[in-house]
């Protein structure tokens, strides 16, 4: 109702799981890895928990994309089920015949057997995924551990990550549940969104949706994160309601109290929900204390004086039931967090944080954090030279042709964005991309946003594109020109309308940038190096203006000046902090030789004072 008056091509707000809306927080990352690890392990349980709404779902559906294709995979997403009725969907989902009818538990564990050990004979792994695991009983809880005895004398044969919400870790802290909770190799818990990730995750819906402008204030944001606890979930259906009651009030905004008026009706009176939250934890308290003292009082009215003088041997305290999977809940480190890239950036970068970075949710360093820190395989790619021979195609519809190509070569898009720079990128080296990147005073920049944001950032980039039937591809688009994007895939290139690529693309891209000489991290007011006068250069030569002969130092309050304006007028935030997106600007503007996707236009042109900045640049 409200997409034609805030100029939306769809609802930036709808609770279904639609890939391109997916935004990934450093815990969701970090979620990932810790299921990826769980497939490229040798066997044993993961455990994936959270909230409802908190992104469990989301994450599970990133997994599905990533898992190799010689992967089998069994999804149950029912859990109300008997043993019989989970091993029959796991014979199912792996398509693994069984008689009609008389079957016995067995039956089906030793044709699940037969089937692990063939696929384990032709180096195929078998993952099982089982969802919303808090509603397993007991009994199938144990069918689950018994399924991970299933090996050969050097791994196991299947692999279970299991999902489900916090009560399912009171479940498997139960002294009876001790077995599988110590089969379990690696856990995380996924949390609520912070404040500054709720103003990310909002923007980024509503670029995404195909709208830039600020349509929820500061103070909104700050309301909106108290009221949702940061659960995108329930985000999702206040923002719904706040842009339809926006609508209905001929307003341009969903202001405060727009907001708490959505919230009424999401979570009824609003008054009721703010008192119970002030007094629960004085109910909390005076509960307790009453029942202390009841307890106490039952006590001595059971126990008699004479009672009370034969009491003389203690009562022995409880033997703790704590199992190793509650006692390592806080201390058990994942060899997920070992084996995968770090992204941390103050580890990357030294230990002064990226503030740039972090305001607008970005990563930007050596090494990247998706998916060009995998390794590849050539797959046919001339190696010996840096250039791709490529054929450029003639079809009709050019994004079905790409998404219907059986094999995504990872590799030539990564060596394509190499080449826009003249540079080589050796796809059959260990080393990352982005590490290679370095060598030639390039970083990665990691981020999501939307078509405005690639015009905006104005630099080749690989892009993800995935289909219906969830088939993926990942291109690099090279060139922009009104409503024509050239990219290439699996060494072809392609012109495509953007319309139709945005439909397959989730907002991810992958972009090289010049890092200046001198440059570790963000620049920020006051600091003092040789860095600081590059940055003096490039704002005089943007201006036409001649350069001093003294030599700059010194980030002072005048230059600080200077740069909010050129940020203001890129629409970027206006903060005076130099970090990636900036210096991207920077060397656009100031006529360094780089790639651009739109030769022809200056960037200002085509930032919007929302486009790029808080996380959608």
């Amino acid at each position: 109702m409200y997409n034609e008056y805030f100029g939306f091509k769809e609802a930036p707000f709808s609770i279904a799981p639609d890939p391109r809306y997916l935004y990934m927080t450093a815990q969701h990352r970090e979620a990932l890895a810790h299921l990826v690890y769980g497939l490229n392990s040798e066997g044993g349980c993961i455990l994936l928990t959270g909230e409802v709404g908190t992104g469990k779902t989301t994450i599970c559906r990133c997994l599905l994309e990533q898992i190799p294709e010689q992967a089998k995979v069994a999804l149950v997403l029912n859990p109300k089920v008997n043993e019989i009725e989970l091993l029959e969907t796991i014979c199912d989902e792996l398509h693994i015949s069984y008689p009609a009818s008389n079957n016995s538990l067995k039956t089906y564990t030793d044709r699940i057997y037969d089937f692990l050990i063939e696929s384990n004979s032709k180096n195929e792994k078998t993952v099982l995924i089982i969802d919303e695991a808090q509603n397993l009983d007991s009994k199938v809880l144990e069918q689950l551990r018994l399924l991970t005895n299933l090996e050969t004398h050097q791994r196991k044969l299947l692999q279970i990550i299991i999902l489900g919400q916090p009560e399912l870790l009171d479940i498997l802290a139960k002294n009876e549940m001790r077995q599988l909770a110590q089969r379990i190799t690696a856990r995380f818990h996924l949390r609520p969104l912070t404040k500054s990730e709720v103003k990310s995750y909002v923007n980024h819906r509503l670029a995404v949706a195909g709208q830039n402008i600020q349509l929820f204030p500061e103070s909104s944001i700050k309301l909106l994160y108290k009221l949702s606890k940061g659960v995108p979930r329930l985000i999702n259906i206040i923002c719904d309601r706040a842009l339809l009651g926006a609508y209905v009030e001929n307003q341009h905004a969903a202001n405060p109290v727009i907001i708490k008026k959505a919230a009424t009706e999401v979570f009824g009176e609003l008054k009721n929900v703010e008192r119970y939250q002030k007094n629960k934890q004085w109910i909390f308290a005076f509960a307790v204390v009453s029942a202390i003292a009841i307890i106490s009082t039952a006590t001595y009215l059971y126990l008699t004086p004479e009672e009370n003088n034969n009491q003389l041997e203690p009562i022995a305290k409880t033997e703790s039931t704590q199992t190793p999977l509650a006692a390592s809940e806080n201390s058990q480190i994942s060899p997920a967090l070992l084996l995968t890239e770090q992204t941390s950036i103050e580890k990357e970068l030294g230990t002064k944080l990226d503030a740039e970075s972090e305001n607008n949710n970005e990563t930007a360093y050596g090494s990247d954090t998706s998916d060009a820190s995998e390794t590849f395989t050539t797959d046919g790619i001339n190696q010996a030279a840096s250039k791709l021979d490529t054929t450029i195609a003639t079809g009709s519809d050019p994004i079905n042709e790409i998404l219907n190509t059986t094999v995504d070569n990872k590799a030539a898009a990564y060596q394509k964005l190499f080449e826009t720079w003249n540079k080589f990128y050796d796809g059959t080296s260990l080393i990352t991309a982005c590490k290679q990147a370095t060598r030639y005073s390039l970083n990665c920049l990691h981020k999501q946003g939307n078509i405005n944001s690639l015009k905006a950032h104005n630099r080749p980039a690989v892009l993800t594109l995935i289909n219906e039937q969830g088939n993926t591809q990942h291109v690099t688009v090279t060139s922009i020109n009104e409503n024509l994007a050239t990219v290439y895939s699996n060494n072809t290139a392609y012109t495509v309308d953007l319309n139709e690529l945005d439909k397959y693309w989730y907002g991810s891209f992958i972009l090289l940038w010049k890092n200046p000489d001198h440059y570790s991290t963000a620049i920020t007011p006051g600091d003092h190096g040789d860095i600081i006068n590059w940055l003096y250069t490039q704002l005089i030569k943007i201006k036409n203006q001649p350069l001093a002969d003294m030599i700059i130092s010194t980030y002072d309050d005048q230059m600080v000046k200077q740069v909010k304006e050129f940020q203001s007028q890129h629409g970027l935030t206006a903060d005076g902090i130099v970090g990636p997106i900036t210096i991207i600007h920077l060397n656009t503007q100031s006529g360094l030789k780089v790639p651009l996707l739109m030769p022809s236009a200056m960037s200002s042109s085509l930032a919007s004072p929302a486009s790029s900045q808080k996380g959608q640049g």
